[in-house]
């Protein structure tokens, strides 16, 4: 028999950390603490990915990494892109599912976020086979975090549609290859239809609600 556990996280406040906006006025600091080796170019469009969507480079909301001569990457983090939902007004929830295989390779996290202007929720799975575990040692002892960080992070990219911007929990497998992932709209009255890959011992629900939402 499964065994399902349900953990439910309430967000009982619609407050949101604003960014200090005095942040644009200290480009030298921000450029060295925060896109340190970046080109002109890549630190222009840096700047102009931090002011797009509201993240402040000296709350450590957003920065940038550069490798060697490839292209400096932009990054952010989950809450990132939950304090993007959070501000545009539209973030009704979201649920995250982690799904454990008796295998374990094929453990999945699915991340469910609901906005209040659309019909239909945004889903992502992503699957733990598909990382690269030895990049980063809290792959191996946290798995379930970096993969519900993960899912989490696609799912509010997609529902708020930010672009360009990668966490770290994904940036070995986005300096290597592209991360394979399934996306899905809900729709209609259709029932969900999960892939199974190998048979599942353990799910793990975690919600996040904010206040007023469908779900209190």
């Amino acid at each position: 028999m499964d065994d399902k556990k349900e953990i439910q996280v309430v967000n009982n406040s619609n407050s949101i950390v604003k960014s200090d906006p005095n942040w644009k006025s200290k480009i030298e600091l921000v450029k060295r603490m925060c896109a340190k080796n970046c080109s002109n170019d890549e630190f222009e469009l840096f700047m102009y990915t931090a002011e797009k969507y509201g993240l402040d480079p000296l709350n450590k909301e957003i920065w940038a990494i550069k490798y060697g001569s490839n292209p400096a990457m932009i990054m952010s983090s989950r809450d990132g892109f939950l304090s993007i939902a959070h501000r545009s007004g539209q973030f009704d929830g979201m649920e995250t599912t982690y799904t454990k295989c008796e295998n374990g390779e094929d453990d999945s996290a699915t991340c469910i976020v609901y906005r209040k202007d659309m019909k239909y929720p945004i889903k992502s799975t992503v699957y733990l086979n598909e990382f690269n575990k030895s990049a980063n040692p809290l792959w191996n002892s946290k798995p379930k975090v970096m993969l519900c960080k993960v899912s989490e992070s696609f799912a509010l990219r997609r529902a708020f549609s930010v672009h360009s911007i990668y966490t770290t929990e994904e940036i070995d497998q986005v300096k290597t290859d592209e991360i394979k992932t399934s996306f899905e709209v809900v729709a209609n009255d259709e029932k969900e239809k999960p892939i199974k890959i190998g048979k599942p011992v353990e799910i793990e629900t975690i919600s996040e609600k904010p206040d007023n939402s469908r779900f209190v």
